[in-house]
């Protein structure tokens, strides 16, 4: 009787270092994570592809990105800062790109059901300050480059998630 009880004890610790292990590599691989899931790579592929997916989906992350496209729009507007550690916007592609970057931030944040490719392309929009709504100067045309990654993101979010959640309950 003491023997199985201790077994499954030792059991679940394993599995809680193997989880904790698991959400550790998920934070450590965060960028790369998110460029496998704006691309397009199922959230189901890797334990840790489906951590950040669920933590890119959730309420309070989809309003951060809503929250810093706006500020995006505000800061194209606002006078240039020097001496920031923060990448440059590409302001003249993000005043030409209002609306539609409006509009992004209103379904990310609102969404009932958001595909997480969807949510990967807006958050790496935010975020990643490599992405369209920075400065590059290698860039030749700021506002197309942005435009297509509104778009994208605006056609990744159209479709329905859920085929990713029909696949997450027959993995279960």
């Amino acid at each position: 009787m003491n023997f199985p009880d201790s077994a499954v004890r030792r059991l679940d610790r394993r599995q809680g270092r193997t989880q904790i292990v698991t959400r550790l590599l998920a934070f450590v691989q965060a960028p790369t994570l998110d460029e496998d899931l704006a691309a397009g790579i199922r959230p189901s592929a890797t334990t840790a592809h489906q951590l950040r997916a669920n933590h890119l989906r959730s309420k309070r992350v989809r309003r951060r990105i809503a929250a810093a496209l706006h500020r995006a729009i505000e800061d194209a507007y606002r006078p240039v800062r020097t001496a920031t550690s923060q990448a440059p916007l590409s302001r003249e592609a993000v005043r030409v790109c209002q609306q539609q970057i409006r509009e992004l931030a209103t379904v990310v944040a609102t969404l009932e059901n958001p595909r997480t490719q969807g949510v990967a392309i807006a958050f790496q929009l935010a975020f990643d300050g490599r992405g369209a709504l920075f400065f590059q100067p290698q860039a030749r045309d700021d506002g197309e480059r942005l435009a297509n990654t509104i778009r994208a993101a605006h056609c990744a979010l159209r479709v329905s998630a859920d085929f990713e959640q029909v696949e997450r309950s027959a993995r279960a």
